[in-house]
């Protein structure tokens, strides 16, 4: 529940459903986007505006020919042509470009350089901007793509003298010259020395709010905390009311010290009560740091100014839930979807979770029922089926399975596991690995997610010879599947005596993902196999300082139980009983240990 509440309040705020979208953030993004896009905005709004620096025949594409070209390079400009036509746009680039150092021509290097953009060829970009601008200097479009690629490719010698050239003329145009100068440097793959240019090709503008906004922003994207806050503050000595460099603050404070970022935004609320998108903002804070009944009163305050905004009130309902008020959540919803509400699976889920919270699991069962086909479908299936076990028992549970795996072949994979799990969770391990085993042949030999559930299944069945060529299989079709590597690596440790084949396993799962704390504590548990037991102990108390998880914890105990550490090891079992009672895995070890 928490990862659907985190993911919709990331939505709910960075997409600005409460109007609420900040400059910095706009700035961020226009700086990944196609540099053509920014420049025909930027083009076009100028064209309105009737610039001087922006002469309207040039907002134009050219129109080209292959009867423009000289025979020789016809046969090329058709090749490009039919590449671009079917989007291939390495081969347009390319053909372009070689048309290009035959004939050097604006109207050629434009094609080249939109050519070379589509394919992310930053080179041959760079190539024909050059020959487009040194061609065509009075083009605001030339000049604005050329620019684009240079900082792009960190070049900012190169770019300097131009961006001093358009920053200084026609001065009553000079904020909307900044901001399209800030929008390019965001493109330096080099954020650091972005932020330097800027603040150097900044130094003989008069501060302004503006500038200092603008130049926090870059310094932002630099990773440069301390530059961003104190620039930031300066914006707001310009304009006090202003949300979007408070934001700006509010994140680069975030950076260093998330609770000051969170006093700072709650002093500007009570200076400032309808920021709301600070307010916003705060909200996200508080339910990333889970402190929902922190989260309530600001969303109220969003809902009392905005009653018409059914995001705001399934938000609050998702809150609501977190803190157990489930009936409050319920009516949430239902206004929400009353107002509007447009994700109506994601509704549906959310009753669907509320009523069985509230132990009604016939009305639980409807709404889970109700969630259609996409990003909700699967998981409503399966609180559907947990509920059928419930209800009805276990024969009816796997006929409905196995009757919605025939309906819907698109999910067979997912209800083929989904009885998997009821048999797995019911004792039925031979059941389990049957379901899964039969599954697999029905959809195929070479079903990913089956071949690996279906190799777990056998290991729980004794079945390791089934196991081992699984997951060996599933390494084949994909060499860099990391938890198919640990998988056979350390049931090969802890079933066998294969400790060196189990270590090269473990090895190359590392190597894929060297800090996760499941992998390191395999390689833990060989080496305790091949009783090296410094090393075991090392590598085990990393991944529990990774993740306190209980089978860890009793792999540590051993290690160190081993090692003659006896005092060490029962500590970190007592620890880990304390917080996980039932675990079997740590139960067992403990019990054989026979520690009282």
């Amino acid at each position: 529940m928490k990862i659907l509440l985190s993911l919709f309040i990331s939505s709910f705020i960075y997409t600005g459903l409460l109007g609420a979208a900040t400059t910095h953030d706009s700035v961020g993004v226009c700086g990944e986007c196609s540099f053509y896009s920014q420049r025909d905005s930027y083009v076009a709004q100028a064209s309105q505006r009737g610039d001087d620096f922006n002469p309207s025949q040039d907002v134009r594409r050219r129109d080209v020919s292959a009867g423009a070209f000289r025979s020789d390079l016809m046969y090329k400009f058709l090749i490009a042509e039919f590449a671009k036509h079917n989007k291939l746009y390495d081969l347009a680039a390319e053909t372009l470009v070689d048309i290009l150092r035959s004939e050097e021509r604006a109207d050629i290097a434009e094609m080249a350089a939109d050519a070379a953009n589509a394919a992310r060829r930053l080179d041959l970009a760079l190539e024909a901007a050059e020959v487009w601008f040194r061609l065509d200097p009075d083009s605001i479009k030339a000049r604005f793509v050329y620019l684009t690629v240079i900082l792009s490719n960190n070049e900012f010698a190169t770019a300097k003298p131009l961006v001093d050239d358009f920053l200084s003329n026609n001065e009553s145009e000079l904020d909307k010259k900044l901001q399209y100068v800030s929008e390019l440097v965001a493109r330096a793959q080099d954020r650091v020395g972005g932020y330097r240019f800027l603040s150097e090709a900044t130094q003989g503008i008069p501060n302004s709010f503006l500038k200092s906004l603008l130049l926090g922003q870059s310094a932002w994207r630099a990773g440069l905390a301390q530059d961003a806050t104190a620039l930031a503050g300066e914006a707001l000595t310009y304009q006090p009311t202003s949300e979007d460099a408070a934001l700006l603050k509010a994140s680069a404070l975030r950076q260093i010290d998330g609770d000051r970022s969170l006093e700072f935004l709650s002093e500007f609320l009570d200076s400032h009560p309808n920021a709301n998108g600070v307010r916003t903002s705060v909200v996200g804070d508080f339910i990333r740091e889970e402190r929902y009944e922190d989260a309530i009163p600001h969303l109220q305050h969003l809902a009392r100014e905005d009653a018409s905004n059914a995001n705001i009130r399934f938000t609050l309902a998702l809150v609501l839930f977190e803190i157990g008020e489930f009936e409050e959540s319920k009516a949430r919803v239902h206004r929400a979807l009353a107002l509007g509400y447009e994700d109506r699976a994601s509704a549906y889920f959310q009753l669907g979770l509320i009523d069985e919270k509230l132990g009604a699991l016939p009305a639980a069962a409807n709404w889970f029922s109700s969630v259609p086909k996409g990003a909700r479908f699967i998981e409503a299936q399966s609180h559907l089926a947990k509920i059928k076990l419930a209800t009805e028992g276990l024969e009816p549970t796997i006929a409905y399975l196995n009757q919605r795996a025939n309906e819907t072949p698109e999910y067979f994979v997912v209800f083929v596991e989904l009885q998997g799990m009821i048999y797995r969770e019911s004792g039925d391990l031979e059941a389990y690995f049957s379901v899964l085993d039969k599954g697999l042949l029905e959809a195929a030999p070479d079903e990913l997610s089956l071949l690996y559930s279906s190799a777990m299944a056998a290991e729980q069945v004794g079945r390791l010879d089934i196991l081992e060529t699984r997951l060996r299989r599933l390494i084949e079709l994909q060499p860099d599947n990391a938890q198919a590597y640990n998988a056979l690596g350390y049931t090969l440790a802890d079933k066998t005596d294969r400790f060196d084949e189990a270590k090269a396993l473990l090895v190359r799962a590392l190597e894929l993902s060297p800090d996760d704390p499941v992998y390191i504590d395999s390689m833990g548990w060989v080496e305790f196999k091949l009783k090296d037991y410094e090393k075991s102990i090392t590598l085990l108390q990393r991944a529990y300082e990774l993740e306190r998880h209980p089978e860890i914890a009793a792999h540590l105990g051993e290690a160190l139980w081993a090692q003659g550490r006896e005092v060490e090891a029962k500590s970190v079992w007592t620890s880990a009983l304390d917080q996980f009672p039932d675990n079997d895995v740590l139960l067992e070890t403990v019990e054989r240990y026979e520690m009282d």
